[in-house]
């Protein structure tokens, strides 16, 4: 079965938009997959809408063959929305090849190690607090921190990730200094933004009760220097772990040498040669992975290599419907799974572009069975809802003081 059109569509998501290639075949058989543009990067459309000519006319089946002649094709230019386009393509030509079989895409991958995978409530309240026009209830103050993270332990789920707030200026803002919200590029750490980050954790507290499982993620916010002024802060917390992203793998081993919490990293790496560093220099206590941007099968790679290191994966998942599922059957088929990243929080009208939205239980995402990823975009709907002209970081900005 050959590929006869790679096609790309988008659709408003609110704050940002979705993105989805589309692969047609021979045989009527459709391969859908979900990327982004919206996290730092801008042009993975038109690279997949290039590079997508070269794969019309090849097999469904070659996959490795297609990734590794588009490899060829850009390498002078690897990595960064390079790599995002082929692993977009990869993941859309996986959905196909599982779906020509008639079989779920873990088959390919080597079966399912697991029915269900524990999830962890990303953004929380994250979302409700940079985005209340489209994720309500809003968030202003620590009484909501307190009543999502309840919210999170009332609907069943036993651990949450959260971001760094400023709460002492009336309505709460993110501090994302790693993405110029606000531009600091010292992205230096004091006093004052500690006691605001352990006043949110200790409301995460109070709300979640004392089992839940809490992460916090600083992102690109920090030097070296910094996240350990902000764990040695943290110390008396019980954290399921501290998420810290750095091109330095040498530096993040220096932190988490000196860190009493788990240090994760690497969601921001695309390809098998970045992340052997930071295996080598045993920088980090488990590895993210995003599959979205790297491809599920070569994702499957970066699993193997980090579990020749000893070291546990998780899946880097914020997007839609379709990545979910995506991650859900990369995060199935991996022996070395420590976790998985989902948002709760969705768009109104979310469930409207896709076949079938996740379901969860206990705490846990359930692994479909059906062909492929066992979720399709609707294509009526996604076209119903035109994408906005810019969306993600290229469009936040912290709220007026």
């Amino acid at each position: 079965m050959k590929v006869t059109a790679v096609e790309t569509l988008a659709c408003d998501a609110g704050w940002r938009n979705y993105y989805f290639v589309k692969i047609s075949t021979d045989g009527g058989v459709v391969g859908w997959s979900e990327y982004d543009e919206g996290f730092g990067s801008p042009g993975v459309t038109a690279i997949i809408e290039q590079i997508g000519k070269r794969v019309v006319g090849q097999s469904i089946n070659d996959h490795e063959r297609i990734f590794t002649e588009l490899t060829c094709l850009t390498r002078p230019a690897p990595g960064s929305v390079i790599g995002e386009s082929i692993g977009a393509i990869e993941n859309a030509l996986l959905d196909a090849k599982a779906k020509a079989r008639n079989v779920p895409c873990y088959d390919l991958l080597g079966g399912k190690m697991r029915d269900s995978v524990r999830v962890y409530w990303s953004h929380c309240p994250t979302w409700r607090i940079n985005h209340p026009k489209f994720y309500p209830p809003a968030v202003t103050d620590l009484q909501g921190v307190a009543a999502t993270a309840a919210e999170a332990r009332e609907r069943g789920f036993t651990a949450l990730k959260t971001n760094m707030f400023i709460h002492d200026e009336g309505d709460a803002y993110a501090w994302r200094s790693g993405f110029a919200v606000p531009f600091q590029p010292e992205r230096n750490i004091d006093r004052r933004l500690i006691r605001n980050i352990r006043d949110h954790l200790e409301a995460l507290r109070d709300g979640a009760g004392p089992d839940m499982d809490i992460l916090i993620d600083f992102n690109f916010n920090a030097r070296p220097e910094g996240y350990l002024k902000l764990l040695r802060a943290l110390e008396d917390h019980d954290l399921f772990w501290v998420e810290i992203d750095t091109p330095s793998a040498q530096g993040l081993a220096y932190v988490r040498n000196h860190s009493r919490h788990p240090i994760s990293s690497c969601e921001t790496l695309i390809g098998l040669g970045s992340f052997l560093p930071y295996f080598q220099q045993s920088a980090m206590d488990v590895a993210i992975v995003d599959t979205v941007w790297n491809g599920v099968w070569q994702s499957m790679k970066i699993a193997a290599m980090a579990d020749a290191f000893e070291v546990n994966i998780a899946p880097h998942n914020f997007y839609g419907h379709l990545c979910t599922f995506m991650n859900a059957h990369f995060a199935a088929a991996v022996p070395n799974l420590r976790i998985m990243e989902t948002d709760i929080d969705h768009l109104p009208w979310e469930d409207e572009l896709f076949t079938h939205a996740p379901e969860y239980r206990d705490g846990h995402l359930i692994i479909p069975d059906r062909p492929g990823w066992g979720c399709d975009p609707v294509e009526e709907a996604i076209r119903a809802r035109p994408p906005r002209g810019t969306g993600g970081l290229l469009q936040y900005k912290r709220p007026a003081a």
